[in-house]
């Protein structure tokens, strides 16, 4: 089976008393996604062999506050993550929660965000903030599914429809929605990172020319409230 890479840390926001096992499954199948080792079974991530740092602040039930959510920007801050994935959101701007995500991006880390499973309504926060890369789901036909979209600040679309990954369970299951977009991306976000020389990247400007390169490798798929710049191909 493949599994993901070894995690190097992990930092937990909820229940001290609480194992750091993700007993949800969303973050084993979102990690299978990025990073999933390539072992000739199975599935390969995105970018496999990477460093995983695992920040659980979700509860089994998939809930949890957002002093958690910016105790855990600033951990990943604090040692120096250089890519943060947010699978998962929230409707309502917050001001704190704000201030870290501009933290994060001014000390030059890279964030992807899931749009939000919102029927093609409002994209969530924080994907919806400037400087967060916003990513909706698309099927095998490049089009958004009502049930797994959001309208609004898309920057680009991403598979995210019955991808095969991980499941907490030891094997493979099927998985819909943004969150598994956001997953992918990030794994090309990391790929450009480790090689910048052959990507164009400059490390001093992540962001920017990050940004620029998905661009210039999406394809247009129409409403840009729907598919942003684009269908991302990486190579």
């Amino acid at each position: 089976m493949y599994r993901p890479s070894g995690i190097k840390r992990c930092y937990k926001r909820i229940d001290p008393n609480s194992s750091v096992k993700d007993d949800l499954g969303h973050g084993t199948a979102i990690a299978g996604i990025i990073a999933s080792l390539d072992n000739t079974e199975g599935i390969v991530g995105t970018s496999h062999g990477m460093d995983l740092y695992s920040v659980k602040i979700l509860d089994s039930n998939g809930e949890g506050s957002v002093d958690s959510l910016i105790q855990g920007i600033e951990w990943c801050i604090d040692n120096k993550i250089d890519v943060i994935n947010v699978s998962f959101g929230m409707s309502s701007d917050n001001p704190k929660l704000k201030k870290a995500i501009d933290k994060a991006i001014k000390a030059n880390m890279i964030i992807v965000a899931a749009a939000g499973n919102n029927t093609r309504l409002m994209v969530d926060y924080p994907a919806k903030y400037e400087g967060v890369i916003s990513i909706n789901a698309v099927n095998k036909q490049y089009k958004t599914e009502k049930l797994y979209s959001s309208r609004g600040k898309i920057d680009f679309c991403a598979p995210g429809i019955n991808i095969l990954t991980l499941s907490n369970k030891g094997n493979y299951k099927e998985f819909s929605g943004t969150s598994f977009a956001a997953a992918f991306v990030s794994g090309f976000v990391v790929n450009l990172l480790n090689a910048p020389s052959k990507y164009g990247i400059d490390l001093n400007d992540k962001y920017s020319t990050i940004y620029s390169y998905l661009k210039e490798h999406a394809v247009n798929l129409g409403e840009k409230d729907l598919y942003g710049n684009g269908f991302i191909q990486y190579q």
